[in-house]
Parts: C-alpha cells; sequence; structure tokens
C-alpha cells in the first residue's frame, strides 16, 4: 500500500517530481508515473492498479490538468472512493492560477505557486496531514508588527544544579526553545552527529561542525532565557569563560555566585517549524536575522 498516487501531466512532471519528493522525505510513500510506471506498460491499466493501492490521490492542478482526459478521469476514479470528502482521498493543488471545473470546484484545494519554495513546502506537508492545522505557537495579533532588532536577552548563566536549571528553563519538549537548544549542547559536548538532524532544520544538515561548537563551548553554561524577537524566531545563549583576563568592571563581566566571572556569548538561532513537530536548530555563533532563517510556518 502507498499513501498518495500523484496525478499530473507530462508538462507538470518538475512539479509532481518535487511533491513526491518531499512526501517521502517527510516519511510518506507515493506512486509517480516517472518513477513507478515500467517502459512498455499499458498507462490505463497501470494507473488504475496504483489509485487501487494508494490510499489517496494527489491533483497536481493546472491549466494543462484541467484541459487532460487522463486527468479528469483519474479524479472522477478518486471522487467515486469519497464523494462526500469525508476521508480526504482527493487533495488538489494548484501549481498556476487556473479554474477548477466541475467537482474540482466543490474541493478546497491549496495554491502552491507565488511563493517560496519553504512555505510551499510548509503549505504541502500541512495539507496532506490529518486533522486540524492549528499551528503550535499563537498567531501574531494583526495589528502589531515584530519587533525590528533584538532586544535585551534575559537569560542568566546555569550554575545551579542541572535538574534546577531544567525546571528554570521549562518543559523538555519540542515546543521549548531552550529545551531544544540544550538538547543540541548535548550533542556537540558527545560528538552526536547520529541525531543531530532531530534538533536542527532539514535546511542545516551538512553545515555542521560538532568539534567547533564543543571547542567554543565547553567551559560555558547555557542560559535559561529565551528571547523571542518575533513568534517564531528564537535565540538562546551560551556563556562562555574568556580566559586571561581580569577587568572585572567589564560590562562582559557577570555576576556568578557573589563573583564576577567573564564572559563571551554565543547564540543558538532556533525557528518554529509545525511541520518538524516545534523549534530547530539553524545557526550557531552570531544570532540570524529572522529574513536569513527558513521560516516556514507563517502566512504570506
Amino acid at each position: 500500500m502507498r499513501d498518495f498516487f500523484i496525478s499530473y501531466t507530462g508538462a507538470d512532471r518538475m512539479w509532481a517530481e518535487w511533491i513526491a519528493w518531499e512526501l517521502e522525505e517527510a516519511g510518506y510513500m507515493t506512486i509517480l508515473q516517472a518513477w513507478d510506471f515500467e517502459a512498455g506498460a499499458h498507462f490505463v491499466s497501470e494507473m488504475h492498479k496504483a489509485m487501487q493501492i494508494a490510499e489517496r490521490t494527489i491533483a497536481v492542478l493546472s491549466n494543462e490538468y484541467v484541459n487532460s482526459a487522463f486527468g479528469e478521469a483519474e479524479c472522477q476514479e478518486a471522487w467515486r472512493a469519497d464523494p462526500g470528502g469525508v476521508g480526504r482521498k482527493l487533495l488538489i493543488f494548484r501549481i498556476e492560477s487556473c479554474s477548477r471545473p466541475g467537482l474540482l470546484g466543490q474541493l478546497v484545494s491549496e495554491d502552491l505557486f507565488g511563493v517560496g519554495k519553504e512555505v510551499a513546502r510548509s503549505r504541502l506537508l500541512a495539507a496532506v496531514r490529518k486533522g486540524r492545522r492549528k499551528p503550535t505557537a499563537p498567531p501574531e495579533f494583526p495589528l502589531q508588527e515584530a519587533p525590528a532588532k533584538e532586544v535585551p536577552f534575559p537569560g542568566r548563566l546555569v550554575t545551579r544544579p542541572l535538574e534546577e536549571a531544567l525546571i528554570a528553563g521549562g518543559p523538555l519538549t519540542p515546543d521549548n526553545p531552550f529545551a531544544v537548544a540544550l538538547a543540541f549542547w548535548y550533542i556537540a559536548l558527545e560528538d552526536d552527529y547520529e541525531n543531530l538532524h532531530t534538533v536542527i532544520t532539514p535546511e542545516s544538515q551538512g553545515q555542521w561542525n560538532l568539534a567547533e561548537v564543543r571547542h567554543k563551548t565547553e567551559t560555558g553554561g547555557i542560559t535559561t532565557g529565551v528571547n523571542k524577537p518575533c513568534y517564531d524566531i528564537s535565540y538562546v545563549r551560551i556563556m562562555v569563560s574568556v580566559p586571561n583576563s581580569d577587568n572585572a568592571a567589564s560590562e562582559s563581566a557577570m555576576v556568578v555566585s557573589g563573583g564576577f566571572m567573564l564572559t563571551e556569548g554565543r547564540i543558538v538561532s532556533l525557528v518554529l517549524r509545525p511541520e518538524l513537530d516545534g523549534w530547530r536548530v539553524h545557526g550557531f555563533g552570531p544570532p540570524l536575522e529572522p529574513e536569513a532563517m527558513p521560516r516556514t510556518w507563517r502566512p504570506e
């Protein structure tokens, strides 16, 4: 059995392959003519067989598709299996501005055109997921703009037992950016590349040097404060001791256990990714501007 049969016309093959690739990267199984129909096979027979073993059908809707007899037949087959739309057997993704004639006009569609790749991916994955599409973070107030610049960081150096520090930082869940930053730091300290993918954005895969992160932070401590200039961006600071310095009056000095310790900060930059079930680390070092982060959940 497969999750999706992807119905498309030859003119839209690139879109169909992109959709299939993103779905399979997210853990779904697809059937795609370009990948699964063998050379010399009878197209109608292969299409009929594919629709029997696929749970749902995705229509890649374009002007070419609207005028395609095969596309209409594939949609009608999926429609007959679920005429009331209860099982969401037929999903429609528009890839250009086009009409939705006949039964296609009765179903809610999702537009993948006119936006960037990350937004299109987010819309795709949100649409195929069953259940409500409520975001994991509260929507921004319509009349309030996010701060243009970073606000003062409220964090404090962890000098207490780990258990107390974790309580101060909040629950250890993917919905808590502090917890994800803490997990990222521990993964760096353990040189744990096997689990790195669970806390970072897919876009940053292959760009991490955990030895460098470990070298820069192994004498430091993660803070319990989180700075959020807007709903889907967070910064968590790791304070690192500054060696061979005795200027206790420096502005970079931080009160620790009744005395002074000179420190410098390293910033873990995180972005909210609901389609990945929470916050993910995208950068380490200087804080990344929101424009430099792969933001996928916020509406255009």
